[in-house]
């Protein structure tokens, strides 16, 4: 464990005194190898860990959570599920806990490279009272696959605002904890998520319920990971939320992935980190009240399914201002990874605000700014309730001619007063320029055998849409050449798919390939993109006049279908004629080659091989352009 200090200086605006925020980045586990256990199904990495001790304010603990491929291993294959847990806090003699903070749900990483590296994040801020001195933090990761090969290189990382809290932490309660049986008369789960009575403290002034929530097991319907059921949160007696414990796969921002990614699941995706869901309700000092969760009836006669629930309760006293607005991030333009799918970005910046305050936020001031570029200055007008968060478009585009620059976002005077904490009101984020496009493009566009469930698009920052293909325009196995003229701007290109399976995936080989390109008018890739994107496409770029456009230096290669009794074929589209090695590996290295093909001064092609006459295996397609590998694709063959 380390720990780092930053001293970040933010002023607050014209006229205002200069705020000091400190940030303290706490990491339990760098780059720790994880791997599974097949004898038990769990492995425990445990920590000791420093954090900050009690006598400093924690305003905010952010969760960070980094995934790469382990040294000298592949990445894992399954969508196993983890935890982040507190198991003792305030050292060796302190309390033990065992309490989930966070929940992990890992990808399918077959596909992925030895250089690939994700992060996520979650808000563990209503932990912070255990996150104190000496705290044991345990990653725990479960699963049975080939421990040997395959992992995960995994960093935990705590970064803490110090300052006020919005509300004093006055303790937690953990109400549920397990993996409760759905679907058994014999067995009901109402039998097992028994109703919770607690009385609050003499200070309190509200509660919060937070819940860490996901369907997992497999009965004859799908159940639990794989059927939609609801959830009712009731309060003393009273009904406060029920929730469809569901979550739509294809927007995944982490994708292409190996398995069944797209799969919609019980809220979860492979892949995810989860966002635990949570409920503001106020208390009454020293008076009892009453939580209860209940699933939707459901009873099968051969039940499978489980429901994996942690849930806390925390205390909180008084609200320690009436108008407080938090920042908490910018969704675009960013480089993080978790906003890939709407990034780089060049139009219209997407911001998250957190009314912090008692009074609700109805408006605030919002500077903002590409660097080198003139600030914009954007009165929001709304409502946002304490405790909730909002996503908010500012209303003016943004550009630099520069590749990169900073972005910067402050918040100003909630509801024409001053900030109670100014110093969470600022952020930077990255930008970086989108693709520059000529006057005139070429949307090329080969639909699959399924097109009435595609549509596409071109619209401007402002919604208004310049060109557009519905399904009902669309024929099966049809290659389209759009050629579109735009005037100076920004704007999108969307491709939308209604089942959530882009237009290839593995899994639904019967449905075909099609193929998304974004050519010159001479006929040069600008864009080309995975077929296998789930349920959308989102490219912004932009058109100038005075920057020309680049075109694509990497060549496009796709194998289809990736499960086969025979034929596969391999489609390869580049801008610069090259000399192509393919090679058909049993193994992923070059040793025991079964079939080598050379192509020489290849731009474009598509080659088909019957590897009929192989056994039932798993084999790899491998293309290899001037000594260097630049695909490779693993192939089911007779499976």
């Amino acid at each position: 464990m380390k720990k780092f200090l930053f001293l970040v200086l933010l002023c607050s605006g014209p006229g205002s005194t200069l705020v000091a925020q400190n940030i303290h980045h706490v990491i339990s586990h760098r780059g720790e190898t994880v791997v599974t256990d097949p004898s038990t199904g769990t492995n425990n990495y445990p920590q000791w860990t420093v954090f900050p001790g009690k006598e400093t304010d924690i305003r905010n603990v952010m969760l960070h959570l980094t995934f790469e491929c382990p040294d000298g291993m592949r990445c894992a294959d399954w969508d196993y599920l983890d935890h982040v847990v507190v198991r003792q806090a305030g050292g060796t003699q302190g309390d033990t806990l065992h309490y989930e903070i966070a929940r992990m749900l890992t990808p399918y990483g077959g596909r992925f490279h030895n250089q690939w590296k994700f992060d996520w994040k979650v808000d563990v801020t209503d932990f912070s009272s255990i996150l104190r001195d000496s705290v044991l933090i345990d990653y725990v990761h479960t699963g049975y696959e080939d421990n040997k090969t395959r992992g995960w290189k995994v960093t935990v990382d705590f970064e803490i605002t110090e300052g006020p809290p919005v509300a004093e932490p006055l303790g937690i309660h953990k109400i549920y904890d397990g993996i409760y049986e759905y679907g058994d008369a014999r067995n009901p789960i109402e039998e097992q998520l028994k109703p919770v009575t607690l009385e609050a403290p003499p200070e309190a002034s509200y509660a919060l319920l937070k819940l860490h929530h996901t369907g997992h097991g497999m009965d004859r319907n799908g159940c639990g990971e794989f059927c939609e059921k609801y959830r009712d949160i009731i309060w003393n007696g009273a009904l406060l939320d029920r929730k469809d414990i569901w979550m739509k796969c294809g927007e995944n921002p982490l994708f292409p992935q190996a398995g069944t990614w797209i799969f919609d699941r019980a809220n979860w995706c492979p892949g995810y980190l989860l966002q635990p869901d949570e409920y503001r309700v106020p208390l009454q000092p020293e008076e009892p009240y009453t939580i209860d969760v209940d699933m939707e009836p459901y009873e099968t006669e051969e039940p499978g399914a489980q429901e994996h629930i942690t849930a806390y309760v925390i205390a909180y006293g008084n609200i320690r201002a009436d108008h407080d607005v938090t920042l908490t991030d910018i969704l675009s333009p960013s480089k993080e990874t978790t906003y890939g799918r709407q990034n780089p970005n060049g139009e219209l910046p997407v911001i998250r605000v957190k009314n912090n305050g008692k009074e609700p936020l109805r408006s605030m001031n919002v500077d903002y700014a590409v660097t080198g570029e003139e600030t914009k200055k954007f009165k929001w007008k709304g409502n946002i309730p304490f405790g909730e968060t909002a996503v908010i478009t500012l209303p003016e585009e943004i550009f630099s001619a520069k590749d990169t620059a900073g972005f910067t976002v402050e918040l100003h005077r909630p509801n024409g007063k001053k900030d109670a904490f100014s110093a969470d009101n600022r952020k930077r984020s990255t930008y970086i320029r989108p693709d520059i496009l000529p006057e005139q493009t070429v949307l090329y566009f080969k639909t699959n055998k399924a097109p009435g469930q595609n549509s596409y698009r071109v619209k401007d920052s402002f919604g208004n849409i310049r060109f557009k293909r519905d399904s009902t325009d669309l024929q099966p196995e049809t290659l389209y050449r759009d050629t579109i003229a735009l005037s100076e701007g920004n704007y999108i290109f969307e491709v939308d798919d209604s089942k959530g399976n882009g237009l290839e995936f593995w899994y639904h080989t019967k449905e075909g390939r099609g193929a998304v390109k974004i050519l010159d008018t001479s006929g040069q890739a600008i864009r080309q993109f995975d077929p296998d994107f789930g349920s959308s496409i989102r490219y912004h770029f932009a058109v100038k006049n005075n920057l020309p456009h680049r075109v694509d230096p990497n060549p496009s290669v796709s194998v289809f279908p990736a499960r086969t009794d025979g034929p596969v074929t391999l489609d390869y589209f580049a801008n610069t004629p090259e000399d192509v090695k393919v090679l058909i590996t049993e193994q992923e290295d070059e040793q025991n080659i079964l079939e080598e093909h050379h192509y020489t001064q290849l731009d474009r092609g598509s080659f088909t091989y019957d590897l009929s006459y192989l056994p039932k295996m798993r084999c790899y397609i491998r293309v290899i352009v001037k000594g260097k590998e630049i695909f490779k694709n693993r192939i089911r063959l007779k499976e």
